[in-house]
């Protein structure tokens, strides 16, 4: 909310100083054409971390928030580990069911792919990779250079 609420003062403030309209909005466009490419990148890397994961059976542990995200624990032949995404909100307690066992993807023995992270990097990935050819392809647009 913060970071909403500086950028619309930040266009007051250019806009107040005599930018034209026409500069602010590539402006923002760029700036989201630039998040949505950081977006596609760690999905990026997400997808190659997935495809080098090995498959193995787990069960959920916890939830633990060392990081700056609260995020799930699995057990694995008697090893915790963290999974790659923050645990998900919504439906929390049909989706992390205590001493079940579940599917699970094993990075190099550091962090793991629940079939929550398999689906948002499924997904994301190519829906981040459409934001971030919209967007740049139209910045390149209206400045002419497509």
């Amino acid at each position: 909310m913060e970071i909403l609420i500086g950028a619309v003062v930040i266009i007051i403030l250019l806009a107040l100083l005599g930018v034209d309209i026409w500069y602010i909005l590539l402006g923002v466009i760029a700036l989201v054409a630039l998040a949505a490419l950081f977006v596609t990148v760690m999905f990026a890397v997400s997808m190659v971390w997935l495809l080098r994961a090995e498959r193995c059976n787990g069960e959920f542990l916890k939830f633990s928030a060392e990081k700056r995200f609260e995020y799930a624990v699995y057990l694995i032949d008697g090893m915790e580990y963290g999974n790659i995404f923050p645990a998900e909100m919504v439906l929390r307690e049909k989706l992390y069911k205590p001493e079940s066992p579940v599917k699970l993807r094993l990075y190099r023995k550091k962090s793991v792919f629940d079939r929550n992270a398999v689906l948002t990097t499924a997904i994301g990935l190519p829906v981040s990779l459409l934001i971030t050819a919209a967007f740049g392809g139209g910045l390149l647009f209206l400045l002419g250079i497509i």
